[in-house]
């Protein structure tokens, strides 16, 4: 995987110092989980969940690094896909991250890409049928220093036109492009201070209930994470929280039930190291934008924990958590309960070679989270429907 190359350099230098222990796979998961593949394009590492053709089923995009192109997976409701009319779509140079808007506000759902290796964002507008076309102007030109990895999207100026934020991990700092309202953004953007190298994910939310998306960020050097408390006018505080060594990417959800937005990272130690000390923590949120490790963070994962995700997988109402782990073959999974986190019964669950990125989501409508999961180096999506 390309993105590991990069990241491995900055490793060997680090100390690490969370105990974790890695997890051996089994068959338990067979009983949980249908698992369905879909053809993608080379190297998918991305995936994402979302209605694009308007119709109230779930479908699926997933970025192809290597072919440069999204994939786009038209769902029935019922737990059937088929990739739409054109469909791998163009995406620019080693596409990385998603995250989606209307960005030309036509009520349709478009798609920002992250382009890595490249200072670019491809934007893609939808036509509503799941046909995907480059914006005018796109890809567009970003100073991120040295090239941005993630993605995410919302309206951050209350202008009521969805803006995106990408990393500038080299120099410590979030960088905000403002939407003009008909798929083209105000170049060069804004930038914002964030922990030290906030690589690898950045993620968008509103997790201080006062009505404005905020901005969350894995600082990988600085054993921390930055969340960016927006105004709703463009402006943000920055607070940062600890957490165990070398954070590498984020989601955000409620984990313990209680109404208050959690976040959870999981933690990359690298090739040169000792690798099992990877992990998952938890912070467990007041509502009012103060964040406490859950007890037992960091939890265990396994070797090389790649992306994260999160999603209600047992019907609870509360979120889970779902982690790939590239190297193992593997998916954990971490159970959300008013009472902390556990490990699901089933985990790690066995899916295929290098497991890279990964989405929840009820795609056919019987009230379980299903998990969707890219296998990089099979050129697959793989969907594991429960049971």
């Amino acid at each position: 995987m390309k993105n590991v190359l990069c990241v491995t350099l900055v490793i060997g230098m680090l100390s690490i110092a969370c105990n974790v222990k890695s997890q051996r796979p089994t068959d338990k998961d067979m009983s949980h989980f249908r698992k369905v593949g879909l053809a993608a394009g080379s190297h998918p590492v991305m995936v994402q969940a979302v209605d694009v053709n308007r119709d109230s089923n779930i479908d699926l995009l997933a970025v192809n690094n290597e072919s440069r192109n999204l994939s786009v997976y038209l769902g029935d409701g019922k737990g059937g896909f088929s990739q739409a009319l054109g469909s791998p779509f163009p995406a620019g140079a080693e596409p990385n991250d998603i995250a989606t808007a209307d960005f030309n506000g036509d009520g349709n759902v478009d798609v920002a890409i992250a382009n890595h290796g490249v200072k670019v964002v491809a934007v893609l507008l939808g036509n509503g049928k799941g046909q995907f076309a480059f914006a005018p102007g796109s890809p567009f030109n970003v100073e991120s220093d040295p090239h941005p990895h993630g993605i995410a999207a919302a309206d951050l100026n209350g202008d009521k036109k969805p803006d995106i934020a990408v990393d500038s991990w080299a120099e410590n700092k979030v960088l905000v492009l403002s939407g003009k309202g008909d798929g083209t953004f105000q170049v060069p953007g804004t930038k914002f201070e964030v922990g030290k190298m906030p690589y690898h994910r950045l993620r968008t939310a509103d997790v201080n209930a006062d009505g404005n998306p905020d901005l969350v960020t894995s600082d990988f050097e600085g054993a921390s994470v930055s969340v960016l408390f927006g105004d709703g006018r463009g402006n943000f505080t920055r607070k940062d929280f600890p957490v165990p060594p070398n954070p590498f990417g984020v989601a955000i959800a409620d984990f313990n039930g209680d109404g208050k937005t959690d976040i959870a990272t999981f933690h990359y130690s690298g090739h040169a190291v000792d690798r099992s000390k990877n992990g998952l923590a938890v912070l467990f949120g007041d509502g009012r934008g103060n964040f406490t490790l859950a007890h037992g963070s960091p939890f265990s994962v396994g070797q090389y924990p790649s992306t994260i995700a999160a999603g209600d997988l047992n019907s609870d109402g509360i979120a889970d958590i779902a982690v790939p782990n590239y190297e193992d073959g593997t998916l954990t999974v971490y159970l959300g309960a008013r009472n902390g986190i556990s490990t699901a019964s089933y985990s790690p669950i066995r899916v295929g070679r290098t497991p890279y990125g990964v989405a929840i989501a009820d795609l056919n409508k019987d009230g379980k989270g299903d998990i969707v999961v890219a296998l990089e180096d099979e050129n697959q999506v793989l969907v594991l429907f429960g049971k």
